[in-house]
């Protein structure tokens, strides 16, 4: 692929877009549509050529024209809003693969205002879901509680569930519940930007639990000192047990003997 002709096909798009956008004596209104068109292929480009800032221009220049072209038929208007908010979740998206969350967390939003102009409410929970992921991100928990608390109203009962969990867990602390919740089959689910956002996310610092000890089958038992048992034999009788027993080791033959040949020599 070569780069500088995917960027020139790009900045050729741009051109006739700007055209599009411009009046004249008898054109008196802007073709929004057909410049938000030209802006979407530009991206297209940018995109390939792997110029993101560039791609992420266009792609707001498109949203934009999509939401300057209102119509006088209600549901017209609602397809430009629509369209208007697939081109935002693109700029959401990749601001997520670039790292740049703070931008992400803004474009999130506005995809959401956007979406609520439709009554998408399921695509406004699965993104409320994301804000809560995107500033976590940003090591922000109490952006994250806040953002679930302001949306999460909009997300289906599991989802609710884990969004819980996983705020329980880094207000707690608990590396090992937030793991958990994280892998719930509904996050890996979701546009592969945020899955990965979700996978690679820095998990609290807490404690782990250690792994239980295992037992293994036939094993040799343990090696026990003689002088422990020494001990503990000593430690389970009385002082004088003790005593009488060192005393009838003493009277037993041939210990006089033994001291006894010890003084002569």
């Amino acid at each position: 692929m070569n780069i500088s002709k995917k960027i020139e096909e790009g900045l050729e798009h741009i051109r006739v877009a700007e055209k599009n956008l411009k009046t004249s004596f008898l054109k008196w209104r802007p073709d929004y549509e057909l410049a938000a068109e030209e802006y979407n292929k530009a991206a297209t480009c940018f995109r390939n050529a792997k110029s993101f800032e560039q791609c992420k221009e266009c792609l707001l220049k498109a949203s934009d024209c999509h939401k300057q072209n209102r119509s006088f038929v209600y549901l017209q208007m609602q397809d430009s809003v629509r369209q208007s908010a697939e081109y935002m979740s693109k700029v959401s998206r990749l601001h997520v693969k670039l790292k740049q969350y703070d931008l992400a967390a803004d474009a999130i939003r506005r995809e959401i205002g956007l979406l609520q102009q439709t009554e998408s409410y399921q695509a406004t929970g699965r993104l409320a879901v994301a804000l809560v992921l995107v500033q976590l991100a940003r090591e922000d928990v109490v952006a994250a509680e806040k953002a679930f608390k302001e949306w999460g109203n909009y997300c289906e009962g599991p989802e609710v569930q884990t969004l819980e969990m996983l705020l329980q867990a880094y207000d707690d602390e608990d590396p090992d519940v937030a793991k958990k919740a994280l892998n719930n089959p509904f996050i890996k689910h979701m546009d592969v930007e945020y899955a990965i956002l979700a996978r690679d996310l820095k998990l609290p610092e807490g404690i782990s639990c250690p792994p239980k000890a295992t037992v293994r089958e036939n094993a040799a038992p343990s090696y026990v000192s003689p002088n422990l048992q020494t001990t503990a034999t000593i430690e389970e009788h009385t002082p004088e047990e003790v005593e009488t027993r060192q005393i009838t080791d003493n009277l037993k033959p041939g210990n006089d003997e033994e001291e006894f040949e010890g003084s002569l020599c």
